[in-house]
């Protein structure tokens, strides 16, 4: 679903991974009026409320509270940019938390369909879901959505330490088989697993 890196940027890309480190919080958006022009490559996060957004962002920037961690969903609810060198990382508001009011959730969805539906350079999209789970119908329709729109975007499979190696290797062939082409990620956020493949995704697809 993304494309290869261009040799003759190979060391330019390569300086911006090293750079993520240095990353920098510079903004958040709450409405779609208020989203900036793009400016710069971006790789965005999304995912549903509580599946480990900030968790994921935290550890692929080596910091331990850059974006914020709630153990209660629907905390997030503005577009987060994190500036790295000369990419923009964008978290996303997480959806599918049922305890929202009516217009919280057409806030959400005109935010939503306003990022995506401008003229971003969204270089990889990181759809996030919990490895534990089977495909529930937001994420189905987070997928339809990105494909729909020719996003370029990978799946990063979350919280794999919380199950023993059988049941992982259970869930992770699960959705391989129903993503098909789509590249795979398992990742956890306590043991680091999944970070150096991450990053390499993301690395191939900043030109």
């Amino acid at each position: 679903m993304y494309g290869a890196a261009n040799e003759g940027g190979a060391d330019k890309k390569l300086e911006v991974i090293m750079n993520l480190s240095n990353a920098q919080f510079t903004a958040s958006f709450g409405t779609k009026d208020q989203l900036p022009e793009s400016i710069a490559p971006e790789i965005c996060f999304c995912g549903r409320s509580n599946v480990g957004k900030s968790s994921l962002i935290n550890k692929l920037l080596g910091r331990k509270a850059i974006a914020r961690v709630s153990s209660t969903p629907g905390k997030t609810t503005t577009i987060n940019f994190f500036k790295a060198a000369e990419i923009y990382l964008v978290d996303l508001p997480g959806y599918g938390y049922a305890k929202i009011s009516d217009a919280e959730r057409e806030r959400w969805d005109s935010l939503m369909n306003a990022y995506f539906s401008g003229e971003r350079n969204i270089k990889l999209c990181l759809q996030l879901l919990d490895v534990r789970r089977t495909l529930s119908g937001d994420d189905r329709r987070m997928i339809n959505f990105l494909t729909q729109r020719k996003v370029p975007f990978a799946a990063v499979l979350t919280k794999c330490d919380k199950l023993n190696k059988k049941e992982l290797a259970g869930q992770i062939d699960y959705w391989q088989t129903l993503l098909g082409d789509t590249p795979v990620f398992p990742f956890s956020a306590l043991k680091g697993t999944g970070k150096d493949e991450i990053l390499n995704a993301m690395d191939i697809c900043i030109k």
